[in-house]
């Protein structure tokens, strides 16, 4: 009972004034797995990608260059469609509940997400990177073995 009562004291800290206007943007999937959809600066006319990054807790979980050229971005005359994003956040700073993602465009905070992590998404991550690390391990043997 404690612990949610500091979570939801943390939570009531942690609330952010974004800027409404800023950027527009779209979020396809937003997960411990991947983050991607697109973003736009509203007021810049040039077709120069911006900056996306993600925090959770003031710490950073990822960031990117919005620069993905998508077709349905200039079909509906977004920039010159260039501006999508897809990239793997640091699954270590989520914790199993409610996380307050907030969302920053060239450093402006434009919007705040509350996903909900499951303890099996987390174990399933875990695992994940478990596997990338054995396959490296994997690699690094196979070449030195080679003589590459």
């Amino acid at each position: 009972m404690l612990s949610k009562l500091y979570k939801k004291y943390k939570n009531r800290k942690r609330r952010v004034k974004y800027e409404k206007g800023y950027a527009t943007f779209h979020i396809d999937e937003l997960s411990i797995f991947k983050f991607s959809g697109w973003a736009h600066v509203n007021h810049l006319e040039n077709a120069k990608p911006c900056h996306v990054l993600f925090k959770l807790n003031n710490t950073i979980i990822c960031q990117t260059q919005a620069s993905i050229f998508r077709e349905d971005l200039k079909k509906a005359g977004i920039g010159n469609g260039g501006c999508g994003f897809s990239v793997e956040p640091n699954w270590q700073a989520f914790e199993a509940g409610s996380n307050v993602i907030v969302m920053y465009v060239n450093d402006k905070p434009v919007h705040v997400f509350n996903v909900t992590i499951t303890t099996k998404q987390l174990m399933v991550a875990m695992t994940g990177q478990i596997h990338r690390q054995i396959d490296l391990a994997k690699a690094e043997i196979i070449k030195s073995i080679s003589g590459r």
